[in-house]
């Protein structure tokens, strides 16, 4: 990901330096342009908020009315703009650049849960935020509160910011937040959630984006910077999905939303009530997976990557397992698969003996790294070699709408006459200029 921000610091750094001349050179609209300056610093405080919090905020709160505010949300738009505002300039340059478009975003997502490791890697953890620190400054903390929290963090030495089977504060952390042990680890889980781009919602919506783009499923819009549509009254906004699709034969078809998420069904009525679109909510909970053992998540491994990435290579039931000793092409060596050599496999069917994550079902329903389970001392005793398995970026449900958002047979018919006109007409130009010749 570094290259593509070291590309948006230029840019950002091209309008500074583009200020920095106007404010410092003499000419003739000097005043007039430091007066705009003034305007703006100005308003920017005015009415109780900052418009520039909404570009930068230190830390995470809960609020009504405007006084919440999210760090998490405006790293993960960021991105978000990098991939679905600026990339697809890119995407629709050739076919090459649409399998590259969609496996730098594949390798992007495999980027923010390597990021998300944090929660069980203290000391990484710690490091992250000691450079932020430095390099932000006071504004790396919003308030007193989210001060604390910083404090209490780093002075926290176990996971956090996943389901936990037992969270320990030591009394320092307690101390510092003046808080029980309950409001503690949710005031810590609120700090740590602000570190990063908002988790798995952020890596959902880009699965979700790039998987409608691979099985060529229409005309896809997302609106993930667009939020809320406004009127122009401040309180009378409406609720956008974060994704429409609109069929390639728009005649026989109708828009169709997609809301990515559980719980989002009451905003998506207002939306599709006023349009008459309908709103498919995928909320793409299952997907990827997380290993209980170790906390971390299963990334995606080079094969599914490429596999995923080619749009002429057939997958069957994008949902189904891929077992690993049958069509895995990385290790040919399978002893080298089973032994725990490849860090993307994963088992099910186990029942660990140590792990840090809570378990909401049976211990078998989950997944687990390959690696963890081996090291286990229960687990390990139940590996079987067809349960070794990865999976695809599926979009679980998705599979129901592709029947009626595919390429329809007009549609493709229409391509295909045009191309053959395109090549009759080049065959009667090449012959009139041998008659010529």
């Amino acid at each position: 990901m570094d290259v593509l921000l070291a590309s948006l610091e230029r840019s950002i750094k091209h309008l500074q330096v583009i200020d920095e001349v106007f404010s410092e050179n003499n000419y003739p609209d000097k005043e007039l342009y430091l007066q705009v300056k003034n305007n703006i610093k100005s308003l920017n405080k005015k009415g109780g908020f900052l418009f520039s919090d909404e570009l930068y905020v230190g830390g995470k709160k809960a609020g009504k009315k405007g006084t919440g505010y999210g760090r998490q949300m405006i790293l993960s738009d960021i991105i978000t703009y990098v991939i679905a505002g600026r990339g697809y300039f890119y995407a629709v340059r050739s076919k090459e650049s649409m399998q590259n478009f969609i496996e730098i975003t594949l390798n992007v997502i495999n980027q923010l849960m390597i990021f998300d490791s944090l929660t069980t890697n203290v000391e990484l953890r710690n490091k992250v935020s000691d450079r932020l620190e430095n390099a932000i400054g006071k504004d790396f903390t919003k308030e007193k509160e989210r001060f604390e929290e910083n404090r209490a963090l780093k002075a926290y030495s176990g996971p956090i910011g996943l389901p936990l089977e037992d969270f320990r504060p030591d009394k320092t952390v307690l101390d510092i937040l003046s808080s029980d042990k309950e409001k503690a680890e949710k005031r810590l889980e609120t700090w740590f959630d602000s570190l990063l781009p908002k988790e798995l919602g952020l890596w959902g919506e880009l699965i979700v984006y790039i998987y409608l783009l691979r099985q060529r499923m229409g005309y896809v819009l997302p609106l993930l910077l667009t939020q809320y549509l406004i009127s122009g009254y401040h309180d009378n906004t409406l609720k956008v999905p974060d994704f429409l699709i609109i069929p390639f034969n728009i005649q026989q078809k109708t828009p169709i939303g997609i809301e990515v998420g559980g719980g989002k069904e009451t905003q998506s009525t207002r939306f599709s009530n006023l349009t008459g679109i309908t709103i498919a909510t995928k909320a793409n909970a299952d997907n990827p997976k997380r290993c209980p053992i170790c906390g971390r998540w299963i990334l995606f491994c080079p094969m599914i990557i490429q596999r995923f990435c080619d749009q002429d290579f057939e997958i069957q039931h994008m949902s189904d397992p891929v077992r690993c000793l049958a069509e895995c092409d990385v290790y040919h060596e399978k002893s080298d698969i089973t032994n725990g050599k490849c860090p993307f496999s994963s088992v099910k069917g186990v029942e660990p003996k140590n792990y840090i994550m809570r378990f909401k079902y049976a211990p078998t329903t989950y997944h687990f790294h390959l690696q963890c389970a081996l090291k286990d001392p229960e687990a390990h005793k139940r590996i079987k070699a067809n349960n070794i398995v990865t999976y695809y970026p599926y979009v679980k449900g998705l599979e129901d709408l592709e029947g009626m958002l595919q390429e329809d047979k007009e549609y493709m018919i229409g391509k295909l006459r045009k191309k053959i006109k395109d090549l009759e007409w080049q065959l009667e130009k090449g012959q009139q200029q041998m008659i010529d010749y």
